[in-house]
């Protein structure tokens, strides 16, 4: 976000501005305005590029434009399905956007309620009820999977995400950890139950009826995110995750490569069917069977991967605190790099000394895994 603090920072003042700031610029610079013109959506880094050698400082009218994207129409879309079932609990603005939270009755939950949340930059008015209208700008998606005991409000109220999502003109789609509304569990005790779906299909009874979190990311939620929001479509989405859902993005990211654009994991459980507490939640959602877990496993993916199609960008964050052991023993990102390294597949790893996994870390490293996925979403 362009707060008047980092505006100062180029020293040019604050004002508003009748033209953009990289009008100015000519045939010799060494960026074009031409070529700037064809930028898609602009980043902080990019406008950051054009400011200084353009001269002149970013107004609230640059940063506006910077969230709106240029090119393309929902006019161009087909048109999308809408669900009956789908209602706007709450709507909240923050930022330059709207955060909408939706209820809907999920088929691959059983027929449970599901509870998710998006935000919306404003595209390019600000909007806070459904339908959007045809006429708006359209976002690439950014998915967050949260980590076990959250909710889907987790990440918007604690995670510093939604400033980023707006200066990038990002749609999040924060999912919830679990089916919710059954009236045998009041929480999850062992890592197992409400708050602890581990994303996984269920095929052990009773939770096999309603415990199908990966049908549901997979084939559910964004369709409908797609259906009634002003998105790129099925070919503009990437996927984060935080701890459990850092787990989860990477197994969605490697099962389906094609459908995401990048991945990131903050703390996740790259090596869930050797970490005790997933041990306990994988037998009793999959059974005794160990053949069975591995598709939920980052790193077992990662080295039966076969696919002609290379995995996508991937970014894994941990933090390292000097006092615990729980990034050798739950986190082991090495065994998730080194994996990476045998199948010859890139992996930006930060190591950061001193942070837990908490949301303190989670918060501090926010910025440069927004800005990671908008790298890859630029392109669209």
């Amino acid at each position: 976000m362009w707060t008047r603090s980092r505006l100062c920072q180029f020293g040019g003042g604050y004002g508003v501005f009748p033209r953009p700031p990289w009008s100015s610029l000519t045939s010799n610079s060494r960026v074009s305005s031409n070529s700037i013109r064809r930028q898609r959506f602009w980043t902080k880094a990019r406008i950051q590029k054009a400011v200084s050698f353009s001269g002149v400082a970013i107004s609230t009218w640059a940063r506006h434009f910077a969230c709106s994207r240029m090119a393309k129409t929902r006019d161009s879309k087909q048109s999308r399905s809408q669900s009956n079932s789908l209602q706007v609990s709450a709507c909240h603005r923050s930022f330059e956007g709207t955060v909408f939270r939706c209820t809907h009755r999920s088929e691959a939950l059983g027929g449970l309620d599901a509870h998710f949340s998006v935000y919306v930059p404003d595209a390019p008015q600000m909007h806070m009820t459904l339908p959007y209208p045809k006429k708006c700008d359209d976002f690439p998606v950014l998915l967050f999977l949260s980590d076990m005991g959250c909710s889907d409000l987790d990440v918007l109220q604690q995670g510093n995400v939604l400033e980023h999502c707006s200066s990038c003109g990002l749609i999040l789609v924060s999912a919830d950890t679990s089916p919710r509304g059954l009236a045998d569990s009041d929480g999850h005790k062992h890592g197992v139950g409400i708050g602890a779906s581990h994303y996984v299909d269920a095929t052990e009874a009773p939770w096999n009826q309603h415990y199908r979190m990966r049908d549901y990311l997979e084939n559910e939620l964004l369709e409908i995110v797609h259906a009634h929001f002003p998105t790129c479509g099925s070919e503009g989405v990437s996927v984060m995750g935080h701890g459990m859902g850092g787990m989860g993005a990477l197994s969605l990211a490697l099962r389906s490569p094609s459908a995401f654009r990048s991945v990131s994991a903050m703390a996740p459980t790259s090596h869930p069917t050797t970490t005790e507490i997933t041990r306990t939640a994988f037998t009793t959602y999959l059974g005794k069977d160990e053949k069975n877990w591995t598709t939920y496993d980052p790193v077992l993916l990662m080295l039966n991967y076969e696919s002609r199609r290379a995995p996508p960008p991937i970014l894994l964050d941990v933090g390292f605190e000097e006092t615990t052991s729980y990034v050798e023993d739950v986190v082991k990102p090495f065994d998730f790099v080194n994996a990476c390294h045998t199948k010859r597949v890139p992996v930006d790893f930060r190591l950061r000394a001193g942070f837990d996994h908490s949301f303190f870390f989670v918060a501090s490293v926010m910025e440069e895994h927004v800005d990671f996925h908008s790298k890859h979403l630029d392109d669209l």
